[in-house]
Formats: structure tokens, sequence, C-alpha cells
């Protein structure tokens, strides 16, 4: 099954819907950074979620935290 990453929505994470900003959505390596830009720890291995909600917060989380994707309709 492939999902289209532009037509993301709405996510659940822990239970509790979130709307995505439209074409925000992204998947990519985890890592974190100090205020240099240098990562924290090695290699997690770990990939995760980003996108910006309607409220305009920004979010991060791994990919296992999400238990449901609604997408818009298709044009």
């Amino acid at each position: 099954m492939s999902v289209p990453m532009k037509r993301v929505a709405r996510v659940v994470i822990s239970g509790e819907w979130f709307t995505v900003q439209s074409g925000t959505f992204e998947i990519e390596e985890l890592e974190l950074v100090d205020d240099e830009g240098n990562p924290a720890h090695g290699p997690l291995d770990l990939y995760a979620y980003r996108f910006i909600s309607d409220n305009r917060d920004e979010y991060y989380g791994p990919m296992s935290a999400l238990e449901l994707i609604k997408l818009k309709d298709a044009i």
C-alpha cells in the first residue's frame, strides 16, 4: 500500500487527532542536534514524521507513533 504524503490531512498520535497543514508531512531520519547543528548521539537508525499543524506548531516523532493517517480527497 502506498500513501501519497502530499495528501496527508490528519494523523492520530497517542489517540489524539492532529490536522496537518497541506503539503507539510515528511519522513526524515531522526537525529537530535546541539546548538551548533552537531549530532547529539550516534546513528539511531530510526525514521520520524515531521509536519506543521493547522495552528503552525511543528511536530516530529517516530513513525511507530503514528496510529492512523487520513488523506484529503484526490483532486
